[in-house]
C-alpha cells in the first residue's frame, strides 16, 4: 500500500520539527551523551510524528519533546561520567576567548545532568535563557538557578576564582 500524499498539515509539522530539531538533538547528547541522545532523538522523532496532531496544537512542543526525550531515555543505558558527552563546544567569537580549559569536559562531566544541560545549551550553543527553559520545559527562574549552581561547580573544578 503506497504512503498517502503528505498534506499541507504535515508539510507545516515537518518544519517546525526542522526548527526545534538541532537545539532537541543538543540538549539530548548534552544530557545522555552522544550515542544515547542520538537514540532518543530517533525515538522522539517517531513519537513526534505519531502525536504530531497533538503537538501542533501545543505552546511549547519542543519542552514536551524534551520530556518525551527524557522518558525514552529509561531504556538506554543511564549516562554515566564515562560517557560520551559531545566536547565542549564555545561560540569564539561570541565570547571572545581563544581558548578553552582542557580540563573542561571532565568538569562538565561532573556536573548534574539539569546543570550541565543549562551551561551548555546557554554558554556552549549560545540559546538565550528563554530559549533553553523553554527547550527543557522549565521556568526561566530554574534555569537560572540551574545555570548559576552549574557554572559555581565549573568554576570550583577548574579553580577558576573571579571573573573572568
Amino acid at each position: 500500500m503506497l504512503d498517502p500524499e503528505p498534506t499541507v498539515a504535515d508539510e507545516e509539522f515537518e518544519r517546525l520539527l526542522g526548527r526545534i530539531e538541532p537545539d532537541l538533538n543538543r540538549a539530548f547528547a548534552t544530557r545522555f551523551g552522544v550515542t544515547v541522545g542520538a537514540e532518543v532523538m530517533a525515538d522522539v522523532t517517531a513519537w513526534a510524528w505519531e502525536h504530531r496532531r497533538d503537538l501542533a496544537g501545543m505552546d511549547n512542543p519542543a519542552g514536551y519533546l524534551f520530556r518525551v526525550g527524557q522518558s525514552a531515555a529509561r531504556r538506554y543505558v543511564r549516562w554515566s561520567a564515562q560517557s560520551d558527552l559531545p566536547q565542549a563546544e564555545v561560540d569564539l567569537a561570541a565570547t571572545q576567548q581563544t581558548d578553552v580549559d582542557p580540563g573542561l569536559d571532565a568538569a562538565l562531566a561532573r556536573l548534574g545532568d539539569d546543570q550541565r544541560v543549562a551551561v551548555v545549551m546557554v554558554h556552549g550553543y549560545g540559546l538565550s535563557y528563554s530559549e533553553a527553559a523553554d527547550l527543557v520545559g522549565v521556568p526561566v527562574t530554574t534555569l537560572r538557578n540551574r545555570l548559576r549552581r552549574g557554572l559555581h561547580k565549573l568554576r570550583k573544578h577548574l579553580e577558576v576564582y573571579g571573573d573572568i
